[in-house]
């Protein structure tokens, strides 16, 4: 044995020894404090997901289908999303005084 194991042996407390007993009283009631009771799915509220553009093996959109128009081949899901409305641009008034 060399001097820096003496020296470490000499520098650090002995191990504590450990009842098992109480131990496992902690971990028990400690898991018991852990334990989180679940709602039920029906509860829950559905999320939707956006609607995705399909795509081929190599990463490129997939083309609608015209010959099949019940089906949009272009997303999946086979329908297309929604378009949204635009703004329509303010008109500005301009007031003209009379001299």
């Amino acid at each position: 044995m060399g001097w820096w194991s003496k020296f470490l042996a000499f520098i650090t407390p002995p191990p504590v020894k450990v009842d098992e007993v109480a131990k496992a009283k902690v971990v028990k009631a400690a898991v018991e404090d852990a334990t989180v009771e679940l709602e039920s799915f029906e509860d829950a509220p559905v999320i939707k997901a956006e609607p995705k553009r399909a795509r081929t093996k190599k990463g490129t959109y997939v083309a609608d289908d015209k010959s099949t128009p019940e089906v949009n081949e272009a997303w999946e899901g086979g329908k297309a999303p929604k378009k949204k409305a635009s703004k329509k641009p303010k008109v500005k008034v301009v007031r003209v005084k009379k001299k």
